[in-house]
């Protein structure tokens, strides 16, 4: 099995931690425009990849044969969703498109040349709702940084 191919099962594997107002950047170390990030919600897994707006020599070519959906005027990025609860397989394809764009479109030649970051964002007040100071004690303020030992590639 190539280091790719591990990458792709560590990175599938983790996503079932990018829940609910997490976020996680997979990033070359040399070059950070080179990256793929997820954005996680109580009912989906957003990601997304930089165009050649961003990675001038991105083979997009690669990112659309890989199943990416195109950048539009509302969505600048590369971008692919997961409905959740996702099944397995579905976790392990769009592991399999990030390792494409990482690879094939922005030329990176190994996991060893990435790095991650990875927080949680804080709970809001839904808008237009008055909550009392017990309730506010109450919401999650987040994590600055997250630790996905599981990803096997350095944090920063």
């Amino acid at each position: 099995m190539s280091e790719w191919d591990e990458f792709g099962q560590r990175l599938a594997s983790t996503f079932r931690q990018v829940s609910d107002r997490v976020f996680l950047i997979i990033a070359s170390e040399s070059d950070p425009a080179r990256y793929v990030q997820f954005a996680g919600q109580s009912d989906r897994l957003d990601a997304e990849a930089p165009a050649t707006d961003v990675v001038a020599d991105a083979d997009e070519s690669a990112l659309r044969g890989a199943g990416w959906s195109a950048p539009n005027s509302a969505q600048p990025n590369w971008s692919s969703s997961l409905v959740l609860p996702a099944l397995t397989a579905e976790y392990e394809e769009l592991a399999a498109r990030c390792v494409v764009a990482l690879r094939d479109a922005y030329g990176i030649d190994g996991p060893d040349e990435l790095a991650y970051r990875a927080w949680r964002e804080g709970e809001q007040i839904p808008t237009g709702e008055t909550w009392t100071a017990e309730q506010i004690d109450r919401l999650d303020r987040g994590a600055e940084s997250l630790e996905l030992d599981a990803l096997g590639i350095a944090s920063v």
